[in-house]
C-alpha cells in the first residue's frame, strides 16, 4: 500500500511516516500542499492523509487539485487534523474527504483505520 503523507510541521510527517514504514507500508511525504500535488501527477497512491491547515495552500484547495489529477482522482483521502468537532467532520466529508481523523492521535487508532481501508481497496 503506497500512502501520502503531508503536513507542513515537519514532526507529524516524520511520526506519521516512520509509525507506517514500521507497519510496512511505503510511505512518500510532502510538506505542503503544492508539492504533494506534483507527487499526485506523478505518483498513483492508495491513500493520502492530509493536513487541513498548512501555510501557502491549505487541506482543501490540495484536496481539490489533487482529484483533478488522473492518477489519484480516486484515492482514499483522510483530513488528519486538529479539527476535531463534529461540525468540523461533517464539513471534510461534505467538502471531498473520504474520512477525517484527529490530531493528537493514538497510533494504535490510526494503524486501525489504515487496515480497514486496506481491506475495502484489496
Amino acid at each position: 500500500m503506497k500512502i501520502l503523507v503531508v503536513d507542513d510541521k515537519q514532526d507529524i510527517v516524520l511520526l506519521v511516516k516512520t509509525i507506517l514504514e514500521f507497519e510496512g507500508y511505503n510511505v512518500e511525504s510532502a510538506y505542503n500542499g503544492f508539492t504533494a500535488v506534483d507527487l499526485c501527477k506523478e505518483i498513483s497512491f492508495d491513500l493520502i492523509l492530509l493536513d487541513l491547515m498548512m501555510e501557502g495552500k491549505d487541506g482543501f484547495t490540495t484536496l481539490n487539485e489533487i482529484r483533478e489529477t488522473k492518477l489519484n482522482k480516486d484515492t482514499h483521502i483522510i483530513a488528519l487534523t486538529a479539527k476535531a468537532y463534529e461540525n468540523d467532520k461533517r464539513e471534510v466529508i461534505n467538502r471531498g474527504f473520504n474520512d477525517h481523523f484527529s490530531k493528537p492521535f493514538r497510533t494504535t487508532e490510526l494503524i486501525d483505520k489504515i487496515k480497514k481501508i486496506r481491506k475495502k481497496t484489496i
